[in-house]
């Protein structure tokens, strides 16, 4: 009986020591981004940038709707395995916090220049101190599109597209709502052509003044313009995109889609995996619950394909 509790207590002390081996570092980047750099416990020459999805993220992948620590859990998995990662808070997090942000003169561009500063930082000007030498954009969502785009305004070795879709974002939008409220497509869609042509709309149905208020309406032109099927072809870097086939917000097809207009893209639909990449099995309610709460278990899958192709660049 000694003996079983002698080796319970050495586990323990393993798992422990091993978890205080891994370093957090908080780091500013620049005036518009902080955030956290992870780094396991040998040294690595890998460096993911986590880039999170649409609305005020945080670099845990969470946001006034809820914690589901999504990024954050993701990251200390990388770390895990050898994995560095900087995950950051969107840049409008760090203007809410200043009291600085003019919604109206956000662009979509602004996003892409803080990746690929991100990028720059460990790359160009810090580059004796971390020593890094792979640099892999794991874009979630939204930043998927952001994560095509910075990279082709700086050279890395791969990105992994989670959760992201292959059409523009006038098409989702007009097919969630034809989802949730046909009737109002129609207004949507004019609503949007003239935001395309102009920047503006003039009258908007009081229904979709939350999806389409005023200052709202530059950046949603800015992020219009691109169509992420369109800036695959530009990618040569080898790209591995995910999706979840519990996803309610991005089919799980739109993986398959977005990686076969990459020149070197794979692909990989994980069965039972969300939006927020947790193990759920359905579409109902646990699933949007796990978008709250962080103790749901991150898909074991997703981890494992994740790593497998950070290991293979």
């Amino acid at each position: 009986m000694k003996s079983y509790f002698s080796l319970f207590f050495v586990i323990i002390f393993l798992q422990f020591s091993n978890a205080q081996d891994i370093k957090s570092t908080n780091l500013e980047i620049n005036q518009f981004i902080d955030g956290t750099l992870l780094e396991p416990s040998e040294k690595t020459k890998t460096l993911a940038i986590i880039i999170a999805g649409s609305g005020p993220t945080n670099r845990d992948g969470n946001s006034s709707i809820g914690k589901n620590n999504s990024l954050k859990l993701l990251a200390q998995h990388l770390a895990d395995n050898g994995v560095a990662s900087f995950r950051y808070d969107k840049r409008i997090l760090k203007l809410m916090r200043e009291q600085k942000l003019d919604q109206s003169k956000l662009r979509f561009d602004n996003y892409v220049k803080d990746a690929a500063d991100v990028v720059n930082y460990f790359k160009l000007y810090n580059n004796e101190e971390y020593g890094f030498e792979k640099f892999i954009l794991i874009g979630h969502s939204q930043g998927a599109l952001v994560a095509q785009l910075a990279s082709l305004k700086t050279a890395v070795t791969g990105l992994v597209l989670v959760c992201g879709s292959s059409k523009p974002i006038s098409e989702i939008l007009v097919a969630q709502v034809a989802k949730q409220a046909p009737y109002l497509v129609s207004d949507l869609q004019t609503s949007l052509d003239s935001i395309s042509a102009v920047g503006y709309v003039n009258k908007i149905n009081p229904l979709l003044n939350t999806l389409l208020y005023k200052d709202v309406q530059p950046f949603l032109q800015s992020w219009m313009q691109y169509d992420p099927s369109e800036i695959a072809k530009q990618i040569i870097e080898p790209t591995l995109v995910i999706g979840g086939t519990t996803d309610i917000q991005v089919p799980a097809e739109e993986a398959k889609i977005l990686a076969e207009h990459h020149q070197n893209g794979q692909y990989a639909i994980i069965e039972n995996m969300n939006h927020v990449l947790k193990t759920i099995e359905d579409e109902g309610l646990e699933n949007q619950k796990s978008y709250t709460d962080p103790n749901f278990p991150m898909s074991p899958e997703f981890k494992s394909e994740i790593i497998t192709f950070i290991k293979s660049l």
